[in-house]
């Protein structure tokens, strides 16, 4: 099941539409899609270590974090954002689709995370490398929002725009419980 999801979130990122078929969207494949969360967190938990040891010129250290907050926060995206989606899907006329977009968002967190790791080694250099990991950063952020808005319009079936509201509804999420918690 993980290497045909991980295919068919290649083939999405591809914009091939036939990756969807690659998804277990039965009710066990879309509970088994959360467990996703045990390959993501080390990835996720390293990406932040890193962002707190960037010494920026001129500044202050950064505070310290609590990882048991950060793993906390993770949890709380994680488990969160697909109950948000399924109040607006429901409202939006959008739930016959909505275990469909949750499996193949949970499938396509690994290889985003994986790829993420990317920048956050060029930003754990330190500050020799930060113009570039920036740049990269960006670059990749961009590529995921994309992506991201991509699996919501075709995995949804909804509108352009619905489909930008609720990548930008996932950012703004991801940003409030990372500054909230941890």
């Amino acid at each position: 099941e993980a290497i045909s999801s991980l295919r068919g979130s290649w083939r999405l990122f591809l914009r091939d539409t036939g990756g969807f078929d690659d998804f277990d969207i039965s009710v066990r494949g879309f509970w088994r899609s959360f467990a996703v969360i045990i390959a993501i967190a080390p990835f996720y938990l390293y990406a932040v270590v890193v962002h707190n040891e960037i010494q920026l010129p001129d500044q202050p250290p950064p505070e310290p974090v609590s990882m048991n907050l950060v793993a906390v926060g993770l949890v709380v995206q994680w488990f969160c954002w697909p109950l948000i989606v399924a109040i607006v899907a429901r409202v939006a006329g959008l739930a016959r689709n909505f275990a469909r977009y949750v499996v193949v968002y949970n499938w396509s967190s690994l290889p985003i995370i994986v790829l993420q790791m990317v920048p956050i080694m060029l930003f754990s250099l330190g500050a020799s490398a930060l113009t570039l990991a920036t740049l990269v950063y960006y670059v990749f952020l961009g590529a995921v929002l994309y992506y991201r808005w991509y699996i919501a319009q075709k995995a949804l079936e909804t509108t352009s725009a619905v489909a930008w509201a609720l990548v930008l509804g996932d950012l703004v999420f991801s940003i409030s419980v990372h500054l909230l918690i941890g």
